[in-house]
């Protein structure tokens, strides 16, 4: 089965836009962004925008919105669809790349964005079984529930503290393209009761091959490899077999591996942290704390 590629014919660090003969990024402030999963095609950002008037400009990459501040007025042209609408919170604004449109907002504006470089998306649909190329449709509506599901989890692992390969957040983004993907019906959808799970010797494979890497980016194109599958068929599989995500499993063996080290080990804290895949001390002390319910220096003192 082949692997997605490390790397994209072109990488930017940022959702963007071509306006006029200038290629800038879609909004003038992001709060947050992940530009270590550009290199798999993937962007994740979190937008605050104040009242402002954008004019035509063509999105770079397969771009989904979803609101999450009060409702606002806004003015969009497209060929798509015109004219002055309120955007209430849940609302999702699909912009496939090249879709024409400009928008004025009449109030301040929030919301997490998601964005697929186009060869990336179409990657994942045509592995999963689906039409290659998929269609997608500029359009501004509610949520189906299980996208809306979907982008909340990722608002709120894009502000948790990560480890270096952002693996949970490469696993919601790709379980919501799966999501859009059946719902325009490229996709079929399979019964949770009679779908596919990983075979015994899968299971063997993924787990050993996920306790050698730990300290390691790990990428969920590497996993489905070692399962033999597609990123959306070991994704579905894995949790159908295990009864959790592949992010929360690899998550659960770094705090295992992390509270062993501890009490076994004279490494630093931070020394820990590098050894189960984040680069930031107190990125690792964060996490420890919400999985353990104490900081690493307070658990390894109780022993």
């Amino acid at each position: 089965m082949p692997s997605w590629p490390q790397k994209v014919e072109r990488v930017s660090d940022s959702i963007s836009v071509r306006q006029g003969s200038q290629v800038i990024p879609i909004v003038p402030h992001v709060v947050r962004r992940h530009p270590s999963l550009a290199v798999r095609g993937v962007l994740v950002e979190h937008h605050a925008v104040e009242p402002a008037e954008f004019p035509e400009r063509e999105p770079q990459q397969h771009n989904f919105f979803m609101y999450t501040s009060p409702a606002v007025r806004a003015e969009i042209k497209s060929p798509d669809f015109s004219g002055l609408r309120w955007i209430r919170p849940g609302a999702l604004w699909v912009m496939p790349q090249g879709c024409r449109h400009e928008v004025r907002f009449e109030g301040p504006v929030e919301g997490i964005a998601l964005a697929f470089e186009p060869v990336r998306f179409d990657h994942l649909v045509e592995s999963a079984g689906g039409k290659c190329s998929t269609a997608i449709v500029q359009s501004l509506a509610a949520s189906p529930p299980k996208i809306e599901h979907l982008m909340r989890a990722l608002g709120h692992e894009s502000q948790l503290p990560s480890t270096h390969d952002h693996f949970g957040l490469e696993c919601i983004a790709t379980a919501i393209a799966l999501a859009l993907s059946q719902h325009a019906r490229a996709i079929a959808i399979e019964s949770s009761k009679t779908g596919a799970r990983l075979a015994p010797r899968q299971i063997r494979a993924v787990q050993s091959y996920v306790v050698e890497n730990l300290d390691q980016r790990i990428t969920l194109a590497e996993l489905a490899g070692v399962a033999g599958l597609s990123s959306f068929h070991f994704l579905r599989a894995f949790k159908r077999s295990l009864g959790v995500t592949p992010g929360q499993y690899v998550l659960d063996l770094r705090m295992e591996r992390a509270r062993s080290l501890l009490m076994t080990s004279n490494l630093t804290v931070a020394e820990v942290g590098v050894r189960v895949g984040f680069d930031y001390s107190s990125h690792f002390t964060r996490a420890f704390r919400r999985a353990i319910g104490t900081a690493p220096s307070t658990f390894r003192n109780g022993f």
